[in-house]
């Protein structure tokens, strides 16, 4: 939730200051909350109403996304993550070349 909640302020644009001013908390608070799993609902609710984002549609998303899949996708191994840099950098090194 953590992760979600700084996705949406950082897309609105807004300060994290004037985000903190609006909810009487510090910055600090703020940054704490990107870093947790669960963040309670009330709190969801009033940075709902300070940066205008309607979280409860994310969370229908999400549980009928869970709905649909009894487990979680696969997770990649090193040797993807390896490939695909690799591939990267060829990539960009293309780019560069024909600069």
């Amino acid at each position: 939730m953590g992760q979600l909640l700084e996705r949406a302020i950082r897309r609105t644009g807004l300060k994290i200051t004037d985000i903190a001013v609006a909810l009487n908390v510090s910055r600090r608070t703020i940054y704490n909350w990107f870093t947790l799993e669960i963040i309670d609902e009330s709190i969801m609710d009033k940075i709902s109403n300070v940066i205008k984002h309607d979280f409860s549609l994310v969370e229908r998303k999400a549980t009928i996304i869970s709905l649909k899949t009894d487990e979680s996708p696969p997770l990649k191994d090193d040797a993807y993550w390896k490939d695909k840099y690799i591939n990267l950098l060829e990539r960009y090194s293309e780019l560069i070349k024909g600069s």
